[in-house]
Formats: structure tokens, sequence, C-alpha cells
């Protein structure tokens, strides 16, 4: 298996490339109550573009799926660049089932795409961003190494007044 060592710590443990067939999952995991409070999708139809976009992914090989005892529980893709200038880095994202939150999982994915965009795609720079009030994944990725390089402070709307922000957070890998 090609990320032996990053499960190796948690039985049951599987990282395997994303399928079309992780949609179903992938659209489980953003409805959860209080999921799409991270995410910019509020409307069905913009969760079903977003599930859509991310286990596209899956034709490039950039995007993993994470499974546990033989059930997906998160993914994580990566948002190559198609300009030759710009190649060396990309954004990446990752989702994981609040259930199979903070046992190490999200650890060993965010581990393996690091491994699969050093080796496969020869990527130098990851970047990422996390919603501002987001305490929980703030802390994670700062856990991983990753430094915040910007903000942007008026990024969602929520209501007539009401914005949300972005942390802007990077790793070189």
């Amino acid at each position: 298996m090609m990320y032996e060592e990053e499960t190796k710590d948690i039985e049951g443990l599987e990282i395997r490339y994303t399928v079309m067939e992780d949609a179903e999952y992938l659209k489980e995991w953003l409805c959860e109550p209080g999921m799409l409070r991270w995410f910019p999708m509020v409307l069905e139809r913009e969760v079903d573009d977003s599930v859509h976009r991310w286990v596209s992914f899956s034709n490039w090989k950039c995007a993993l799926t994470v499974v546990l005892d033989g059930k997906p529980c998160g993914l994580g893709a990566l948002y190559l660049m198609p300009y030759k200038k710009i190649a060396h880095q990309c954004e990446w994202g990752l989702i994981l089932s609040t259930e199979y939150q903070s046992k190490g999982i999200g650890t060993a994915l965010t581990k393996a795409l690091e491994k699969l965009a050093k080796e496969k795609f020869k990527i130098e720079l990851l970047h990422l961003q996390v919603y501002e009030g987001n305490t929980k994944g703030r802390a994670f990725f700062t856990k991983m190494g990753y430094k915040e390089f910007g903000r942007q402070t008026h990024w969602i709307k929520e209501g007539k007044d009401v914005y949300r922000g972005r942390i802007f957070m990077e790793k070189f890998i």
C-alpha cells in the first residue's frame, strides 16, 4: 500500500485514491449538522456542484479517500495548477466526517496528501484556507506545520452586513 507509513498507527485504516462512488459519502459528510458552516455552499445544488468538483479530482489521481474498517470517512484533494510557472504549488482541502475527527485520521490523511503532492506532482508549497472562527481547524493545521500568510475579512456574506473572513495558511513540503 502506498500510504502504509501514514496508516500504521490506526488499526483498520486505509488511504486510497478517490473514486467517483465516493461522491455519496462526501455529500453525506457535507450535510452533517454544522459542517457547512466551514464551507461556502448553502443550497443543495451548490453542495452537489461541490461534490462533483471534489470527486472529479479522482480523474488526475490527486484526491485521496481515507477508509476505516471498510467505511469511507474522509476525503482530501490537491487543486493542481495547469500552468508551468505556478505548478510548484497548489491549494488543497479536506473533509472528515465529524464522527471520525480527533482520532488521528485527519493527520494520516494530511500526511498522505503531502506525500502525494511532493512525490507524484513535485509540489513544493501547499496552501489552504480556514474560515475565521474555525479554531479547531486552524489549530489542527498549525499542528501540522502550516503558517498563516494572509486574511480576507469579508469573504462570506451570511446576512445583511454579516461577514466571515478566511485565513490563508501555507507549508513548504
